[in-house]
């Protein structure tokens, strides 16, 4: 007689997922530079195998982690039914990744009633998870090459990129920082970086956390050093930059002062894994809006 497998719940599935993310980081010691997870972002970000889209938010991430995780050398993932419908199989004892979507549904809000007194209705979000699989898994299936960006032509992208955005940035000093008050960007200048993708990968940082003013995405900037709405804000930002970086084709570097703090906002989410997951999803809703402000060649381009 087989033994009926015991489906995993929704809070075990985020669990799950937020606690190897939280371990690969520990394992890393804080040092994102050393990570395969940044570097693999290099080779481009994980698709949908049938639409050929990618995907957002912390998918990228824990996709990334996955394919690091299992030594795959392809990018591209699909639900066990998607690869059914395209005419592959799995291989056997193959096990799943997962992805997850915001999915609204309607509730009762008692705080708010009608002419009747009847509670109104309000629509909330929630993450559901999908399982998928990595196109290594399947049997039969040619795994495409991937293209390695064209890093010459990146450079002036970017520049492009960022000048589309309309941000006040200023040049001078020793350090790089957005300020939500004056809602304006510091930079040190170019040259006195080590090499232009530390440059960019700064840069980027920064105008990621520019997105979360208030007339923009409406990110929480109230966090002290340390706390836990600082640490969100910082996971938004560098994930954010290391994305970036690979849509436009730069690999990522990691400032050194941001790898001292890792470890706090590890430990100040570690007991909240569904808040990092919502952390790194704030950071595709940042890239949105900065793509949403492109030319439509630019948006071309980056797509």
């Amino acid at each position: 007689m087989r033994r009926k497998k015991i489906k995993q719940t929704r809070k075990e599935i985020i669990d799950k997922v937020a606690k190897k993310f939280i371990e690969a980081l520990k394992t890393q010691k804080g040092d994102w530079k050393k990570s395969k997870i940044w570097k693999s972002l290099e080779s481009g970000l994980p698709i949908n195998a049938n639409t050929r889209k990618s995907y957002n938010g912390f998918n990228i991430i824990n996709l990334l982690l996955d394919r690091e995780i299992h030594n795959y050398d392809n990018n591209e993932w699909g639900t066990f039914k998607m690869w059914n419908d395209m005419g592959y199989r799995l291989k056997k004892n193959e096990k799943c990744s997962y992805v997850f979507f915001n999915k609204p549904f309607e509730v009762e809000d008692p705080t708010k009633l009608d002419e009747f007194g009847n509670p109104k209705k309000k629509k909330i979000f929630y993450l559901k998870p999908y399982a998928v699989f990595n196109a290594n898994q399947v049997e039969g299936y040619e795994v495409k090459k991937v293209k390695a960006p064209n890093k010459a032509k990146a450079l002036k992208n970017v520049d492009k990129y960022v000048e589309n955005t309309g941000a006040d940035i200023s040049y001078g000093g020793d350090r790089a920082y957005y300020s939500p008050s004056f809602d304006k960007i510091q930079m040190p200048s170019k040259e006195s970086f080590l090499g232009t993708e530390e440059y960019y990968g700064v840069l980027l940082h920064e105008l990621v956390h520019w997105t979360g003013h208030e007339n923009r995405c409406k990110r929480d900037f109230s966090g002290f050093f340390g706390s836990e709405a600082y640490a969100i804000e910082e996971l938004v930002a560098e994930t954010g930059s290391a994305i970036l970086c690979s849509i436009l084709g730069i690999s990522q570097t990691v400032r050194e002062d941001h790898l001292k703090y890792v470890n706090s906002w590890i430990k100040n989410l570690e007991n909240k894994p569904e808040q990092v997951i919502k952390a790194i999803n704030k950071s595709t809703k940042a890239i949105e809006h900065l793509d949403s402000l492109q030319t439509t060649e630019e948006k071309k381009e980056v797509a």
